[in-house]
Order: C-alpha cells, then sequence, then structure tokens
C-alpha cells in the first residue's frame, strides 16, 4: 500500500546518509565527507517519540527549484518548524547518492539563516537509494528522457513518530513548489 494522508508509513525503510552538526557546518568543507550510514526509518522515528518527523523530497541535488526554491525556506526556518509544529528531525530527500547530498547540505547551509546556539530540529540530508522507497509508494519521476534516470519525486509529508500515522501528504502535480514547500507544511494541521 502507498502512503498517503492518515496512512500507517511502512516498516523497514532504510535510507543511507552522511550525518552534519549544524552547530559547526558552518565551518565545515563541502567536499569532505565521511562515509555514509544506513539510515533505518523504524529507529529514527522511535528516536522522535512525542513529536513529528518531516520529510521533504526533491528530484536532484543542485537542480535550480530544490536549490533555490524548495529547501532554503525549511533551512531558513527550522526554529518555527519545531516551535509551531513539534518537528524534531527534517529528513531532506533525494535520489542522489550520500556524498552529493552532504556537499549540498553543506552547501545550502552555509546560507541558511539561523541560530546554531537555538533549539533546532536535527537535519539530515539523505538518500533513497535508486527512488526505491518513491517507486515503491508511487511517487518517484521518471526523467530517463532528459538523460536523469529514475528519480525521487518533488513531494513533503509528516509522520507523527508516536502513531506513525501521515498526517500531511502532498506531491506536486508540476514544477512548481506549492504542495511540498515550506508555506504548505506551516498551513498544514498536524
Amino acid at each position: 500500500m502507498a502512503i498517503s494522508s492518515g496512512s500507517s508509513f511502512p516498516s523497514g525503510v532504510e535510507f543511507a546518509y552522511i550525518p552534519i552538526d549544524l552547530s559547526t557546518i558552518k565551518n565545515d568543507d563541502a567536499l569532505a565527507c565521511a562515509k555514509p550510514l544506513p539510515l533505518k526509518l523504524d529507529k529514527l522515528i522511535e528516536q522522535n517519540a512525542g513529536s513529528n518527523v518531516l520529510f521533504v523530497s526533491v528530484p536532484g541535488a543542485f537542480t535550480p527549484t530544490c536549490t533555490e526554491n524548495h529547501i532554503p525556506p525549511y533551512l531558513d526556518n527550522l526554529a518555527a518548524l519545531k516551535k509551531e509544529k513539534n518537528i524534531l528531525t527534517i529528513v531532506v530527500l533525494s535520489a542522489n547518492d550520500p556524498f552529493v547530498l552532504n556537499a549540498w547540505a553543506k552547501f545550502l547551509l552555509k546560507d541558511a539563516k539561523y541560530d546554531a546556539a537555538a533549539d533546532l530540529p536535527k537535519v539530515v540530508f539523505a538518500s533513497d537509494p535508486n527512488a526505491k522507497f518513491s517507486q515503491d509508494n508511487g511517487i518517484s519521476l521518471d526523467l530517463s528522457g532528459a538523460g536523469f534516470g529514475l528519480r525521487t519525486g518533488r513531494y513533503a509529508f509528516v509522520v507523527n513518530a508516536d502513531t506513525r500515522s501521515v498526517s500531511y501528504y502532498g506531491v506536486e502535480s508540476g514544477s512548481g513548489v506549492e504542495a511540498s514547500g515550506y508555506d504548505a507544511i506551516k498551513a498544514a494541521k498536524l
């Protein structure tokens, strides 16, 4: 069963990521990164008990819409997401490999407007290898015609960590950022 608003988040989902630290990221070298680690979502959701986990998916790191319009508003409003929406972890998802996503995270976070000393949610830039999760849930994007292959679609959803239910689900039907953007999450009743 594909995820949708009100559905239960599936068990056994795993992504790959390279950890980032918001308190030091502005000084990190974008070209240096560690070995990717597995991101087991069952464990991540369990660790976020009493809160929400936000997933934001983009078709590709370093692409114009994703880099200029989609992800920056989330990063500029980290404190508000935690305070107003009880979001303790934000997972930015793409089919790109973890190394590319780590470099993109460092690039975006260097310019993001947030106070590293503030009480912020954890931010994870994770790889959906071969867009498998997205494909399994009918939210992938086939850009083979443009030479980019199968990608994660542009979408966002929020999982209540206590119930594992999807409390918000927005998928873009075109190339814009509306249902998956920061303003949609800000307006959502979670």
